[in-house]
């Protein structure tokens, strides 16, 4: 099994891509890898079903129908990798919008 999904080109590009960090416990850590946030990226945790970003160590269950359920580790780890592009590609669009560098905005 792949430690990580395809790697994509966002519109600005930049790269992004899911890790895949498999745990003791059937869960799965999906963390975003992405060029324009060297401090790390997004984290959303992948249980039975249910995936769920994470903050911290608080879970927060997802509330979008399009990420909120995977039915395999594959799956979660592509709607994992759907939703990190739609959040750097929101922050692309509005770094432009607003007339500032895209850095800003993952700082």
């Amino acid at each position: 099994m792949s430690t990580h999904t395809e790697t994509i080109t966002l519109s600005n590009g930049a790269k992004l891509r899911v890790r895949i960090e498999r745990g003791l416990t059937n869960g799965v850590v999906l963390h975003e890898q992405n060029d324009l946030n060297r401090f790390g990226g997004g984290r959303i945790y992948w249980l039975g079903r249910a995936l769920f970003l994470m903050f911290g160590d608080e879970l927060l269950r997802m509330q979008n129908a399009r990420y909120e359920f995977a039915e395999t580790e594959s799956e979660a780890a592509e709607k994992a990798l759907a939703f990190f592009l739609e959040c750097a590609e929101t922050c692309i669009q509005h770094a432009k919008a607003e007339g500032v560098d895209i850095e800003t905005c993952y700082t």
